[in-house]
């Protein structure tokens, strides 16, 4: 999923301080950050007449980064672009890092040398960590698109859910190293809903940070296999 535009479905009628408690209740992950579940409207849309406005938005990838006094303070896009955020947010960890999907639209000015950016969205993105269980085991899920975005490899899944407890993480199914030195690394889906029946489609980001595989090195070739409702699917990447 690169960017792309969207309008969101309504007036974002939730206040900044609703986001700042959705951001604070993240667990930590060493400086890396994951955020609770769910999507937060963060700024209300301008009106135009009678009716409500809504801005054409990019939505993208993203790592929203806090300073030392726990303000999320920028973002950096997958695609490399910096910004400011035109209204901070408070109540996060100090120095940290999260994964998100944020939909924003540029304001056209600086701040510290930045362009500045509206965040009208922001969602959580599940940060893929390893696991040793087996594959046999893994509940299928359908796929939306799978990426690699930054440091990262991105998918965008529709699982099958009643609002129950969904598992996500990866495992290394093997390694393998060429005569020429190129290493090929063969990852797979872990995916489990304990006691969540299949139900409604629901969307999930996830992203598996490329960065943290041990021995990844750029030209290695990457696969990633899903248990999709269709059946085991495979997508292959350069890093």
């Amino acid at each position: 999923m690169p960017a792309f535009k969207s309008n969101p479905s309504g007036p974002a009628d939730q206040l900044p301080s609703k986001a700042e408690q959705f951001l604070a209740a993240a667990p930590r992950l060493k400086r890396l950050l994951p955020l609770a579940a769910g999507l937060f409207l963060l700024a209300a849309c301008d009106k135009e007449d009678d009716g409500y406005f809504y801005p054409s938005l990019i939505t993208e990838f993203a790592e929203l980064q806090a300073d030392g006094t726990g303000t999320g303070v920028s973002f950096t896009t997958d695609g490399g672009e910096d910004y400011a955020i035109n209204s901070p947010l408070g109540g996060l960890q100090p120095d940290a890092v999260y994964r998100v999907v944020c939909g924003y639209e540029p304001t056209g000015g600086l701040r510290d040398g930045l362009p500045v950016a509206r965040l009208y969205t922001l969602e959580n993105a599940v940060l893929l960590q390893p696991s040793e269980a087996p594959s046999a085991e893994d509940e299928p899920t359908g796929v939306t698109a799978v990426w690699r975005g930054g440091g990262y490899l991105n998918l965008q899944l529709t699982p099958k859910t009643q609002g129950g407890t969904q598992l996500w993480g990866y495992r290394t199914d093997s390694v393998r190293t060429a005569a020429s030195g190129q290493a090929f690394y063969h990852f797979s889906l872990y995916h489990r809903q304990p006691d969540d029946p299949y139900s409604y489609s629901a969307t999930v980001y996830a992203s598996l940070p490329l960065f943290q595989v041990d021995g990844l090195q750029p030209g290695d070739s990457l696969s990633f296999t899903v248990l999709t409702f269709e059946g085991r699917k495979t997508w292959r990447f350069l890093y």
